[in-house]
């Protein structure tokens, strides 16, 4: 009876904690996808776009390599056009009319070999992830020594994330239902994967208005917010470098022993003389 009295509450606390979860947490990629791919395409959406943009082609200018990656959560968009690496594709859990889609894949299991990647763009991935944890682990694996990967997220302290909080509340949207990861909870993260930031980007300082007008209206914000480098950005941008460096294996140069000639010597005694001579003269004695 007692056993039962302890197990009542713990039983109901986790059904609790899964209707909370089933109502207002993250919910799968396929379903943020499917809500997001048409809000990128409303006022709200391109303005979002358009300062994310900018701040994504300052970022490219410092990454170098041969292949370049885009994980996104619209396969339509294509925010690489900027980069000065020649190859640059996008992976995506969705058929997409994008020439750029390369394949459809699973975020949380890349079909690509370790350290085969120069550079990753993750554009909101971490954001609807029901594991974005184990998802930067899965690129970090990708990238190779010296790579780059390019972070894109909300910030939930901004007023955007504020608005989003209250939305969550009153609609299921999946657009609204997405991880509130700090900047700093990210950076922490980030050094548990061999990576070190080497640039944080914020902008989108307005609220997250729906109206067209009110949106161009308080587009002044924006370049006071950048001049002053507010906190409460929308979005933020990490830069980051995988510090991570391959260490090549060095064969030690051994000292090499050679047994007498024509005595069966079982131990060695140390190196043979080199003249022969010498060998001969150590062998009369």
């Amino acid at each position: 009876m007692h056993r039962k009295l302890v197990k009542t509450p713990h039983r109901l606390w986790i059904r609790m904690a899964a209707l909370v979860r089933k109502r207002f947490g993250v919910l799968s990629m396929r379903e943020s996808v499917e809500d997001l791919r048409y809000w990128f395409e409303t006022p709200l959406g391109q303005a979002l776009l358009q300062e994310e943009q900018e701040a994504l082609d300052d970022g490219l200018q410092c990454v170098f390599g041969y292949h370049l990656l885009q994980l996104g959560i619209s396969g339509k968009l294509n925010l690489t056009a900027s980069s000065r690496i020649s190859h640059h594709f996008i992976l995506h859990p969705r058929l997409e009319e994008n020439p750029k889609l390369g394949a459809l894949a699973d975020f949380n299991h890349l079909p690509l070999a370790s350290e085969s990647i120069d550079a990753v763009v993750l554009h909101h991935s971490l954001d609807y992830s029901q594991s974005p944890h184990h998802l930067l682990r899965e690129v970090g694996r990708t990238i190779i020594p010296r790579g780059h990967i390019i972070i894109i997220g909300f910030n939930p302290l901004s007023l955007w994330g504020i608005c989003a909080s209250l939305a969550r509340i009153v609609t299921s949207k999946p657009r609204w239902r997405f991880q509130y990861l700090r900047l700093g909870r990210l950076l922490d993260w980030l050094k548990l994967v061999d990576m070190e930031p080497i640039a944080v980007y914020k902008g989108f300082f307005r609220p997250p208005l729906a109206q067209e007008s009110a949106i161009k209206h308080l587009h002044w914000l924006e370049p006071w917010g950048k001049r002053l480098h507010l906190p409460w950005g929308g979005f933020y941008m990490v830069v980051a470098r995988k510090d991570h460096i391959p260490l090549m294996p060095i064969r030690p140069k051994w000292q090499r022993y050679r047994p007498l000639r024509g005595l069966a010597v079982t131990r060695i005694l140390g190196p043979a003389p080199s003249a022969n001579i010498g060998m001969r003269s150590w062998l009369l004695r």
